[in-house]
């Protein structure tokens, strides 16, 4: 905790940068090692409401009414709805045995939706992400607290949360949102560009008019890497991170693996880290091993068929 609090004192100082990627690398070490126990289990418990809010601040919506009922007087019901791949729907059961609310299957769409309506359930994630979150979703959260409070409850409204993003686990839902792991390269073509990469993306600005700008340069410059500012389709502006270097690979890797991610990217990743390994070490250079990445790259995200979901069992455990 003294660590936290002194990681939380540096981020101030600008030119305490360095002494703060130095100590996040230590709070991670840690977290991966810590023994299990009371305060462990505690830890582990507050990760999952984390990971929660940046899971909802990436693929998250608030639908809150502006009236507390119809003409007719018929009460209206606030609702939260994360959207999810279909193949994903093994994590989405997952976080509805916590939280509440039901799933539904988009008739001609490959998604999953997770609809929380019950007011128990709503009042329940509103109280367990307050103060979690990081983007100007913040102000849908409000909204939704005001609409909560105006019915009976009494929600206070926590601020947004500033801790840096290695103290906990909201970088990690947010990657299970919106994050992509690619490797490139590795054809029969001697000649092709080798890459092991990781990308996220978001929207330049908020449905309120705010910009992402300012926590998207936060998991820019935690994972060491450039902020870039792309147009798709000739009018979709979106922030992207790329990283391509060995250093913010591994940072990366050390945050998810004292961490954890929900969806099928969580095997994506692993894969991912096994040709990282491999060619950081060299050892993509032995045909065997380069067919083995060749096999492995062929069988990562779009085109995976085979899902184990033992690591759902496993964060149950910790």
């Amino acid at each position: 905790m003294v660590l936290i609090n002194f990681i939380t004192y540096l981020v101030e100082d600008t030119y305490n940068s360095e002494a703060l990627s130095v100590l996040c690398s230590n709070v991670l070490l840690v977290k991966r090692h810590y023994k299990k126990g009371s305060a462990s289990q505690k830890t582990e418990s507050d990760s999952i409401l984390y990971y929660l809010a940046g899971l909802i601040e990436g693929d998250g919506h608030f639908n809150t009414p502006k009236k507390l009922t119809t003409p007719s007087g018929t009460a209206r019901v606030a609702a939260i709805e994360v959207v999810f791949n279909k193949k994903d729907r093994p994590s989405a059961e997952f976080l509805q045995s916590l939280f509440g609310g039901r799933l539904y299957e988009h008739p001609t769409k490959n998604i999953t939706r997770w609809s929380i309506q019950d007011k128990k359930s709503v009042t329940k994630i509103i109280n367990s992400i307050n103060g979690k979150l990081r983007t100007p979703k913040m102000n849908s959260l409000y909204q939704m607290i005001d609409f909560l409070n105006a019915k009976g409850d009494n929600i206070i409204k926590l601020p947004i949360d500033s801790s840096p993003l290695c103290s906990n686990a909201w970088l990690a839902g947010f990657i299970d949102a919106d994050g992509h792991f690619a490797i490139k390269g590795f054809t029969l073509n001697p000649n092709t560009y080798l890459a092991i990469q990781f990308y996220v993306g978001q929207r330049n600005t908020d449905k309120s008019g705010e910009s992402l700008e300012k926590v998207m340069l936060n998991i820019a410059n935690f994972l060491k890497a450039k902020l870039n500012n792309r147009v798709f389709s000739g009018k979709f502006h979106q922030f992207v991170i790329n990283t391509s270097n060995r250093d913010s690979n591994k940072i990366l890797i050390d945050y998810i693996n004292s961490y954890f991610l929900l969806s099928s990217k969580y095997l994506d990743f692993k894969d991912w880290e096994t040709v990282y390994n491999l060619y950081t070490n060299k050892l993509h250079k032995d045909p065997i091993q380069f067919e083995k990445i060749r096999s492995i790259k062929a069988n990562m995200n779009n085109n995976r068929t085979h899902f184990s979901w033992a690591h759902l069992e496993w964060i149950l455990s910790r």
